[in-house]
């Protein structure tokens, strides 16, 4: 660049920095073009857009944004947070998140909040106020207001001054891609208010997204239980100079749903004083694991020392509450109730700095594997998740190595996360197997003369029955028929309830022997298909060969073109039908697990029915995305299973529909850690009356229609879908299908290792 560029530059910057009316803006943009001129060195810079792609790359989610924010105002010594929604049901409603605390000053604003990625609460890793350890993390606080809506109001107002700091930013106008971060600049307001107040007030308007009732409610359930509702986390170590009260930390959400979800989530101690079982776990500072499980139910209490050593974890604790859904064990409440408590918020979740961190303990989260050993019963106790109510206190002090995600969604992966999974995981599973070592109930596959002393809950409660009695006779004589007595009626209701749930159970056992018994029909009939199909196919390559022989002999207007045409396909369709079949069995013999590899194999299904879907005009649209997206180790035959029931589902269901466009279209795509098949076609539909039954055991909808590939409705297909993702750690769902198609399943398990 000329000297005279650089010359002018200087002039100009020089003459403005003369300017009593100092223009800061116009000295920004001059030094910038004035540090481009130089030829020796090279300087970062920032595109303006990347504010945007930091907002969703780093807070991926609405909820995990909202408790972002929640975290700073905890770190800001708040004592309660006002949270309000306005308009949310559709783009470009408002929220307003109102805290109490300390507030910030313009230096804070200048040098916290408008600096990307600071150090302040590394340097300062406890608040002023209450001593609290930090909770918010790499000063992401800023992206999680840009994730949530285009534009946010700052308010914010220190106690002792007399005006408060006010600033705008407006994040799709002015952080445009082309223009320099360094160069967009923002106001800083002041207005009057009372010298005793502070707090910060966010106003975030025109939010991006449309928020519904379902993911509305996941938000108020991710910000109640943000911090641990089994206890308060334990107090950090304060000095004898400076004792300090923390008076505790309050959410409030506007609206009577954020009131019952409220209610809903809250475990408290009366809840929790119906479980079977209290286990614990403790890893020293020399990485010494010990575990105690402790029962009042059963009079049992026993501890053990780990056998590994946990180095790399540091110091932490584990506490879960165990539950068994049974009526002989949970009382004084429903047991119903008590297992929906169970299957809605049972899980162990992990908390760091005394906040939550997803997706730990999520409905759909088995980051301990106990959803998956129980459905594969490597485990034959309970088990799953749901069992328990439990939490992992970690801290950045005390462990280090376990850090979150850039995301806020998850730890990393490391060793360290892997120590932590083995520990809680080993616990867990030594403390139940103790407990149904104690209640007689057999643990492991391997016990193979054990048998269980199973009472019937009606029998337990008739022995009660007979010690109340006792006990009425001995305290009121004559006076009373102890059958009239309250406790002995209602004990008599009881049991009667107790006989109607015991017939509804050896029922749903003998659905079950007979889904046993059908899968056994079906395994037998599968060796005799295995054989038919090797026959078949060697009778049709004899076929061929015989029938090329032929045409060589004859004129081909002896039998005609289209004759001959139709021969070819019929051949063709059976040799395909014979190929898959045979390649099915092949499949279905080995017991290896592999990464399943879903681009190919499933153009590869694809391509064994393109004849048979052609013939019935049926149209295949097939999109995998990533092409090298595999699941995680599982049998072949697995997919094939999942993939022939839901093809011949939606060919069946086309066919009803009669429809006039025809057309199934698979899909996979990567959802966080897991692969999802999805099936849509444009038959009838499922309707919503029926969609909690078809993935029930011999439900059906279809008749046998005499189709050779669909055939007739057992019942078992979408059983069978359903069992194969659950005992690999996904589930089966009916979902909402795209535009222009009737009916979506989506298959969801787990990603290979390496792709998460």
């Amino acid at each position: 660049m000329s000297n005279g560029k650089i010359k002018h530059l200087r002039s100009k910057l020089q003459s403005e920095l003369a300017n009593p009316d100092i223009n800061f803006q116009e000295i920004a943009v001059l030094s910038q073009e004035l540090l481009k001129q130089d030829q020796e060195s090279v300087r970062f810079s920032i595109d303006a857009k990347h504010i945007h792609r930091l907002g969703f790359e780093l807070v991926g989610k609405q909820e995990t944004a909202l408790s972002e924010l929640i975290k700073n105002a905890y770190d800001s010594d708040a004592t309660e947070v006002a949270i309000e929604f306005k308009n949310y049901t559709k783009p470009g409603g408002k929220l307003i998140i109102q805290d109490d605390g300390h507030g910030m000053t313009e230096d804070q604003i200048r040098n916290n909040w408008m600096r990307i990625s600071t150090d302040d609460k590394e340097m300062n890793p406890v608040s002023p106020g209450y001593k609290r350890l930090r909770a918010g993390r790499k000063g992401i606080g800023r992206f999680a207001v840009e994730r949530i809506g285009k534009e946010l109001i700052l308010d914010t107002c220190v106690k002792g001054y007399n005006e408060g700091l006010r600033v705008l930013f407006n994040w799709d106008d002015d952080f445009q891609h082309g223009r320099e971060l360094s160069l967009i600049s923002h106001k800083v307001h002041k207005f009057q208010k009372d010298p005793d107040k502070s707090g910060t007030t966010l106003y975030i308007n025109d939010l991006r997204d449309r928020w519904t009732d379902a993911l509305f409610n996941r938000v108020w359930k991710s910000v109640l239980l943000l911090q641990s509702p089994f206890r308060i986390s334990p107090e950090e170590d304060r000095t004898d100079q400076q004792e300090v009260i923390d008076p505790g930390f309050k959410v409030t959400i506007n609206g009577k749903l954020g009131d019952d979800v409220a209610k809903e989530v809250s475990i408290d101690k009366n809840f929790l004083d119906h479980r079977l079982a209290a286990i614990t776990g403790t890893v020293d500072e020399n990485g010494k694991g010990e575990y105690k499980v402790i029962s009042d139910k059963l009079n049992f209490e026993d501890s053990v020392k780990a056998e590994n050593e946990y180095f790399l974890t540091g110091p932490l604790d584990f506490e879960a509450s165990y539950f068994i859904y049974t009526t002989d064990i949970i009382s004084g409440i429903s047991f119903r109730q008590a297992q929906k408590m169970g299957e809605k918020y049972g899980g162990i979740r992990i908390y760091r700095n005394g906040f939550r961190v997803l997706p730990y303990g999520e409905l759909r989260d088995d980051w301990l594997k106990l959803t998956y050993d129980t459905a594969r019963r490597n485990i034959l106790v309970p088990a799953n998740n749901f069992n328990f109510f439990g939490f992992v206190e970690i801290s950045s002090k005390e462990n280090i190595l376990l850090e979150e995600t850039s995301s806020r969604e998850g730890l990393v992966e490391n060793e360290a996360y892997e120590e932590l999974q083995s520990f809680i995981r080993t616990g867990l599973e030594w403390a139940v197997l103790r407990i149904a070592a104690v209640r007689k109930r057999k643990q492991k596959a391997s016990q193979k003369d054990f048998v269980s002393e199973l009472i019937k809950p009606s029998q337990l409660i008739q022995e009660v029955i007979g010690e109340v009695t006792d006990k009425v006779k001995a305290r009121l004589g004559d006076k009373q028929n102890p059958k009239e007595h309250s406790a002995v009626r209602k004990l008599e209701n009881l049991k009667q309830e107790a006989i109607a749930f015991e017939e509804r159970v050896e029922i749903r056992e003998s659905e079950f022997v007979q889904y046993e018994t059908m899968l056994r029909i079906l395994a037998s009939l599968g060796i005799s298909i295995s054989v038919f199909s090797h026959e078949v196919k060697g009778a049709l390559t004899s076929f061929k060969s015989s029938f090329k022989d032929f045409l060589s002999t004859i004129k081909i207007d002896e039998l005609g073109e289209i004759s001959l045409a139709e021969i070819n396909s019929v051949s063709t369709r059976l040799f395909d039908l014979s190929n898959y079949i045979t390649t099915l069995i092949s499949h279905s013999s080995t017991r290896e697990k592999t990464n399943i590899p879903l681009h190919s194999v499933i153009h590869s299904f694809v391509q064994q029915f393109d004849e048979y879907l052609n013939v019935r005009g049926i149209s295949f649209e097939v999109d995998v995305e990533p092409p090298f997206l595999r699941t995680h180790k599982m049998h072949r035959s697995e997919i094939d299973s999942v993939l022939f029931n839901f093809m011949t589902n939606a060919v069946k269901a086309i066919e009803r529909a009669k429809a006039d466009v025809r057309k199934i279209k698979i899909s996979a795509f990567k959802r966080d850690n897991f692969a999802v098949i999805s099936f849509q076609d444009t038959g009838t539909g499922i309707s919503e009356d029926v969609r909690d039954k078809i993935f029930d055991a011999f439900y059906t909808t279809t008749q046998f229609k005499g189709d050779e590939i669909a055939g007739p409705g057992t019942g078992l297909g979408l059983k069978i879908v359903n069992d194969i993702a659950e005992s690999n750690g996904g589930y089966a769902e009916c979902t909402e299908p795209e535009q222009d198609f009737n009916c979506r399943f989506n298959f969801t398990v787990p990603i290979a290792k390496e792709q998460r």
